[in-house]
C-alpha cells in the first residue's frame, strides 16, 4: 500500500488537536474569568462591609473574618491574573508590566478599608507573582 494518503491524516489530526488546545484554552479564560467576579463579589460584600457576620465578637472569629476578605481578594486576583494572561497567550502577546500593575493596584484597592486585610494580602500577591515567575517556562 501507497503511504501517500497518510500524510494528509496526520495534518489534519495536528489541525484537530489545535483547534481543541484553541478551545480548552478558551473555556479556561471563561472559566477562570467567572470564577474571578465571584471572588470580587464575595470580597466586595466582606471588604466593603456589607455582610459583618463576625465582626468583634472574639478573636477567633476577627481572625475568620480577616482570613475571608485575604482569601476573597486572593482567590480574585490569581483568577483574572489567570483569565487575562491566558486571553494575551491566545491572541499571540505577552501580559507586560503595566497591565500587571493595575491588576496589582485594583486587588489592593479592595482592602484599604481594613490595615490588616491590607498588609495580609499585599504579602500573599507578592508570593504569587514569585511564584508565577518561578513556574514560567
Amino acid at each position: 500500500m501507497s503511504k501517500i494518503p497518510k500524510q494528509p491524516e496526520k495534518k489534519q489530526k495536528t489541525k484537530e488537536k489545535y483547534r481543541s488546545d484553541e478551545n480548552f484554552a478558551f473555556r479556561s479564560i471563561i472559566i477562570s474569568a467567572i470564577l474571578g467576579c465571584i471572588s470580587f463579589i464575595v470580597s466586595l460584600l466582606f471588604n466593603a462591609e456589607i455582610i459583618t457576620v463576625f465582626m468583634n465578637i472574639d478573636l477567633l472569629w476577627t481572625f475568620i473574618d480577616i482570613s475571608i476578605k485575604v482569601i476573597a481578594v486572593l482567590l480574585f486576583f490569581l483568577f483574572i491574573i489567570t483569565s487575562y494572561a491566558n486571553y494575551k497567550e491566545l491572541i499571540g502577546k505577552r501580559l507586560n508590566w503595566k497591565e500587571l500593575l493595575l491588576l496589582i493596584f485594583f486587588s489592593i484597592g479592595q482592602t484599604l478599608l481594613n490595615p490588616s486585610v491590607f498588609i495580609l494580602t499585599l504579602i500573599g500577591i507578592f508570593i504569587i507573582l514569585i511564584y508565577l515567575f518561578l513556574i514560567q517556562e
